[in-house]
This record gives structure tokens, sequence and C-alpha cells, in this order.
């Protein structure tokens, strides 16, 4: 402040504002802090809503309606009516599976029973026709009420004895001396010893016309066909059928 100044000003200006207590007019500046507060309150609530937007989805706080209880409900229960059905599903095939087994098995079963039954059947005249060799002697038994066709046969040497029908209920006895003596007679060209008879076998027809074989061990075998005796190895005497004699046993007739 210059002199001239401080000469211009009123005397006492200075002392009345003194004493009238008012406080001096503030800058223009002086409001600038308080906007500067406001400014920033705002931007913290929207730094602060912002913040809140960011948060996990988890970590707010959610609150549980009605609705939200059924839907949640609802998908209990369709997940668990989805695996009831998987296991009901699971344990029927499972079920299935198992009685489509049981009737495999009971089927094969009948299977087994019924061809052990036409197999019965079916030998039930075998049965009751014997052969075998005691000491120097063969013997043929027929032990059924009806007539077989048979025949001895050396399959090795091709060679045939030809018995004819065997009476029912009837046995014979051919020695081995008796069978060479005619197949020597009947066959020259054929030169056979008691040894080659250790081969023999029978050869017979039942009345269900099917041919069968049974060895001097007993063992009984079907025959695909009755083959005919070639005529060079085939003796046809009955001098053993001439004098039968009755058989240990004989079965009523089959029907």
């Amino acid at each position: 402040m210059t002199e001239r100044e401080g000469q211009e000003r009123p005397p006492g200006s200075e002392e009345e504002g003194s004493r009238s207590g008012e406080p001096p007019p503030l800058p223009t500046q002086a409001s600038a802090p308080e906007e500067e507060t406001a400014g920033g309150d705002g931007r913290a609530s929207e730094e602060a809503s912002a913040a809140e937007e960011a948060r996990p989805r988890a970590a707010r706080q959610y609150v549980v309606t009605a609705v939200d209880l059924g839907k949640f409900a609802v998908a209990a229960v369709t997940v668990i009516a989805s695996l009831t059905g998987l296991i009901l599903g699971i344990r029927a095939e499972h079920l299935a599976s198992r009685a489509d087994e049981r009737a495999g098995r009971e089927e094969q079963r009948v299977s087994r029973e019924e061809q052990r039954l036409r197999d019965q059947r079916e030998k039930v005249y075998t049965e009751r026709v014997d052969f075998y060799r005691m000491g120097s002697e063969v013997i043929v038994v027929n032990g059924s009420s009806r007539p077989m066709t048979m025949r001895l046969s050396l399959p090795a040497s091709q060679v045939w004895w030809d018995l004819d029908l065997l009476r029912p209920c009837k046995q014979i006895f051919i020695p081995n001396k008796v069978l060479l003596q005619s197949m020597a007679q009947e066959q020259p060209s054929l030169k056979l010893a008691e040894a080659d008879l250790a081969q023999l076998r029978l050869e017979f027809i039942d009345p269900d016309e099917r041919a069968w074989i049974r060895g001097s061990g007993g063992v009984v075998a079907r025959m695909e066909k009755w083959t005919p005796a070639v005529r060079e190895g085939l003796v046809s005497s009955e001098a053993w059928n001439l004098m039968p004699e009755p058989s240990p046993q004989c079965d009523a007739p089959v029907t």
C-alpha cells in the first residue's frame, strides 16, 4: 500500500469493522473445498457401487424365495425319478436275463430228456439182443418177442455169416470150427484162422427197421444203413439155426 492510499481510506473504517464483530467475507475460492468434498462423496459412492457389482455373485446376499424352493424340489424329484427308473430298468433287464437263462437251461434239459427217451425207445430191442464168445463157441441171443434179421461179420476180411431170421426168444450156439468150416466150404478162396474171429461182431435189424452193431464186448452202435453182404464173402447156411434153444429171458411184445 502506498502512502497515498493510506491517506485516502476514511478514518475509523478498520475500527468499525472490528467493532461490528462480523467476520470478513471469505474469498470466492473458499467454496471450492466444499464442492470437492461433495464431488468426492459422489465418486466414492459410485466406486462402492461398482465394487459391489464386481463382487462374485456367491458373495452377495441371496434371498431364497418360495419359487426357488419349488424349482429345487421339482429338480430333485426329477433326478430321483430318473435314478429310480434307471435302477428299475437295470434290475428288470437283469431279471429278464436270468429268466432267459433259466428258460434256456430248462429247454436244454427238456431236449436232453426227450433225446434220452428217444434213445431209450430206439434201444429197447438192442437190450434184448445179445452176442458174446465163450471159449470155442459164439452165442447169439434174441430175447425179444419179434424175429430178428441177423448176421455175423468180420469187417476187416469182408466176411459175413448170414443167420437169417433168428426166431423170437431163442438163442443159438455156433462153435468156432463150424464157422470156419462153413466159410471154407462155400468160399474156399478165403483163408481164415480161429484167431481172426476175435474181431467178430453181430449186425441186426430191429422191428423198426433200424440197423445196429453189437461187438463181442457188448458195445452197441447204430449203422447208417444195412449194407447188403458181398456174395463172394457170404455164407448162407442155416445149420446153426436147426436146433435153437430158449433164450434166458423173453420180454413181452413192444407196443
